[in-house]
């Protein structure tokens, strides 16, 4: 018996030192690889540490910066990696304009925080960047997904920084059960253990389990998506921000008030009009991610196919228009496709906004 025990011993030891071993092979191969991609990010010009009070936010700006109007890309939820997938579609408009992507805390290249990240302290954290970084307004924003929700928040309580709004496929803040959502749980121990297992590098084995750019993107545009995208895995405000969606949702939605700041939803993943636009985005989305859309192939019968245009109409009868109505002088495009329509149709979505964006001026 004291032989069993020790010899169990011994093997829980050796596999403890292997461990341990592992972890640390893990950690300076992370240290060493995150290191050439900062130094890339760096060359490619991403990087801009920006203060804004404690902490500081990565601010990059790309385009003309005397062009016409400053752009001012908000991304959605933990999409840290948005100031290079999203520039596929910025092309169009850096011509003509400055386009400028800021990191939130514990995005990619920004700072992390353990600050509550409210709707109200994320559009803050937003306008103390663009002032201590020289960016003066007026910007004209541009969220995608939840960013939609922190632009009409900004637009609400400081129009006279606001020139104008675009949605790309904006979280829609009207309509029933936008009070009844639950929040979350706040950050706990789970969120913190993977954080930790994060910073020591274990997220480089999970990046093949993340969706994979179309051929249209580079080897090097992948290689800085996944950087950025360990980079905010390692950080705790994302999490806040995650678990406090519901209560930044009711924020946005109570900010509201009715104004003329000229606006373009473009409404994709309820904006499919035609069987042939919803089979070609179940396409996409098996090819990008892997899977198929709510279990439904692109091989499905058209009666299928069909009662999903249905549900998707209704969704914009029922939620997305009572949104774009309250906020006022809103404009909505149907381009049917994925949520990431920015990187499933970079060019259509491109020209839609620069089409947008020369009214303005007309």
């Amino acid at each position: 018996m004291k032989k069993a025990i020790k010899m169990t011993g011994r093997i829980l030891l050796i596999l403890l030192i292997l461990l341990l071993l592992f972890t640390l092979v893990t950690f300076v191969i992370h240290r060493v690889k995150t290191k050439q991609e900062i130094e890339l990010l760096t060359e490619k010009g991403y990087v801009n540490p920006v203060p804004v009070g404690d902490y500081c936010l990565n601010v990059s700006k790309f385009g003309n910066e005397n062009g016409s109007h400053t752009i001012v890309s908000l991304s959605g939820i933990v999409s840290g990696e948005y100031s290079v997938t999203e520039r596929k579609m910025t092309a169009a408009l850096e011509r003509d304009n400055l386009v400028v992507f800021i990191d939130r805390a514990g995005y990619g290249l920004s700072d992390d925080t353990w600050q509550d990240m409210t709707a109200e302290h994320i559009v803050a954290d937003y306008r103390t960047a663009l002032q201590n970084a020289g960016i003066e307004a007026p910007y004209l924003l541009m969220g995608h997904s939840m960013g939609g929700a922190y632009a009409t928040y900004w637009e609400s309580k400081y129009p006279e920084e606001i020139k104008a709004v675009v949605f790309l496929d904006g979280a829609e803040l009207s309509g029933s059960g936008v009070y009844d959502l639950p929040n979350q749980d706040p950050v706990g121990l789970d969120e913190k253990v993977l954080e930790f297992l994060a910073k020591l590098g274990f997220g480089r084995y999970l990046l093949g389990w993340t969706y994979r750019l179309p051929d249209s993107y580079s080897e090097e545009e992948q290689r800085l998506t996944n950087a950025l995208q360990l980079m905010t895995w390692d950080s705790i405000a994302p999490e806040s921000e995650s678990s406090m969606t519901a209560e930044s949702l009711q924020e946005a939605f109570k900010s509201i008030v009715t104004n003329d700041i000229p606006k373009l939803y473009i409404c994709s993943s309820s904006g499919f009009q035609t069987k042939e636009e919803f089979r070609a985005f179940l396409d996409w989305n098996r090819q990008v991610f892997g899977d198929d859309y709510l279990g439904i192939d692109k091989n499905a019968d058209d009666e299928r196919i069909q009662e999903e245009l249905d549900r998707e109409a209704r969704r914009r009868e029922d939620i997305l228009y009572p949104y774009t109505e309250k906020m006022g002088n809103c404009e909505v495009v149907l381009l049917g496709g994925a949520h990431l329509i920015y990187v499933q149709k970079p060019e259509e979505c491109g020209e839609v906004i620069k089409s947008f964006i020369d009214g303005l001026d007309s």
